[in-house]
């Protein structure tokens, strides 16, 4: 079992799933303690589960633990997408120089990867080891390698090359900083070794300290005087870095989860998300409605929902399609010109002006500025239609598989899954199977989700009728 510091909005929700699993949660906000009935542990992180982007978690630390905390997660929470570092933050490797450019490396890695180094010395064909400063974890990144070899422990870095001392920005006392700072340049002066104190050393003793700091220097000796191998291969194993996307309905699971501790209003972790600082004292106060009995939490969860799509019928409503390669993509926004509400949930239509030329994406339909493209997204369901429109004339649907539209306030946001569905007067077809399958392939996207996607595609097959939107009929 790990020790796990977790941070961020997931907060409460991911402390309690690696709680449930027999994880210890070490330096926990007070919040957590609170809700999870554990006492405050100094004990030093083997993990560390944090926020890293709107929609994503970020896990990093020891290999084994962290790969062991990553894959709990993704276990429990299913509907994610998944990016995993091949080699791990400042893994120490040896490569083969395969060409310099003015000073620009390309170096041969294990793993049949690629990197690049600046400011390199060497000539091709030589064996060198480095350091991955930065390791590709999403698709289309590069491997930044640097000549800054480092080995790290669970209170501090060691860093040859850059004989400096620093701190994490989470020692806040200055004088327990300072007294660190001394410490560690008493072990390395004059050794032309750096040393980065980690936010677990402001909680250690000073032989915990000392102790760890000629421990790392032993090892970064014995690495520093190796013979290179002969092949690419891993010398030490840095830390794993991992980054797992999170769905709407896998928030649902979080929402669910911190439910259990403390009372969360349904769209907690989507709202909480948008990082807007007055949505986020809305949703705050709306949970303390609910503590406080004022409200329920449907009542509060469906006045906070009617809010929002109050607020955006007269917006100009933005589009996030989120790719499984976790590029962003903000689609040209649009005005809400249909909102319908029953017992199953809403259905929005967005009326979006097209105003680039081309051709429409699996239609094999010309492209025209001035075409209407009228979008129908249904709450909960795993698709929207585009339906595009040339005055009063079809020219086809063009139906996207995504987790269920999150609806905030001035946009509606998804994860996209790759495989679509167009309809046309003539055909009606899935397209982009092979995208899919080598996103599962490449265990971007995991089978279950996979299995999913596929499903959607093959009962829209079934009623293709249903996705077609005609603004002149009126939503059922």
């Amino acid at each position: 079992m790990a020790n796990v510091r977790v941070r961020g909005i997931i907060a409460t929700a991911v402390s309690k799933i690696l709680f449930d699993h027999g994880h210890t949660i070490v330096q926990a906000s007070k919040p957590i303690q609170e809700r999870l009935g554990i006492s405050f542990d100094t004990s030093p992180a083997d993990v560390t589960v944090k926020d890293a982007d709107n929609d994503e978690i970020l896990v990093i630390g020891f290999p084994e633990q962290a790969r062991q905390v990553y894959d709990l997660l993704v276990e429990v929470l299913e509907d994610v997408i998944t990016w995993r570092a091949k080699l791990g933050l400042w893994s120490i490797v040896s490569g083969i120089i395969t060409s310099n450019d003015n000073g620009i490396c390309r170096v041969k890695l294990p793993l049949g990867l690629e990197g690049e180094l600046y400011n390199c010395r060497w000539r091709s064909g030589e064996t060198v080891i480095l350091a991955v400063a930065r390791p590709p974890v999403k698709p289309g990144e590069k491997i930044r390698l640097s000549t800054s070899i480092r080995v790290i422990g669970k209170y501090v870095a060691l860093i040859h090359g850059t004989p400096k001392l620093t701190a994490s920005e989470h020692i806040r006392d200055k004088t327990r900083r300072d007294y660190l700072l001394a410490l560690a340049a008493s072990r390395v002066f004059g050794k032309g070794v750096g040393v980065h104190l980690r936010s677990s050393s402001m909680y250690a003793s000073d032989d915990d300290i000392v102790g760890e700091i000629d421990e790392l220097m032993k090892k970064l000796d014995e690495i520093l005087h190796m013979e290179p191998p002969e092949e690419p291969s891993i010398i030490y194993p840095g830390e794993y870095l991992g980054i797992i996307g999170v769905t709407s309905t896998a928030k649902e699971k979080l929402d669910n989860i911190r439910d259990q501790v403390v009372p969360t209003i349904t769209g907690h972790h989507s709202l909480k998300s948008t990082h807007d600082q007055s949505l986020s004292e809305i949703v705050d106060y709306a949970e303390y409605l609910i503590r406080m009995q004022v409200l329920t939490k449907t009542q509060a969860s469906r006045t906070l929902q009617n809010y929002i799509l109050e607020k955006n019928r007269e917006a100009r409503v933005g589009i996030t399609h989120i790719r499984p390669t976790g590029e962003r993509l903000h689609l040209t926004p649009g005005m809400i010109h249909v909102i319908s509400k029953n017992n199953n949930g809403v259905t929005i239509v967005i009326k979006r002006t097209i105003r680039s030329r081309g051709r429409y994406d699996g239609l094999d339909v010309e492209k025209k500025p001035g075409d209407i493209d009228y979008m129908l997204i249904k709450t909960g369901e795993w698709w929207i239609s585009h339906n595009y429109y040339r005055e009063e004339k079809w020219l086809g649907t063009y139906v996207n598989i995504n987790t269920p539209p999150e609806i905030l306030p001035g946009e509606i946001k998804y994860h996209d899954l790759a495989i679509d569905v167009v309809i046309t007067e003539s055909k009606t077809s899935i397209i982009d199977k092979e995208e899919l399958e080598q996103l599962e392939k490449d265990n971007i996207i995991p089978h279950s989700l996979a299995e999913k996607a596929y499903r959607i595609a093959e009962k829209i097959l079934e009623h293709p009728e249903n996705h077609i939107y005609n603004p002149n009929t009126e939503i059922q």
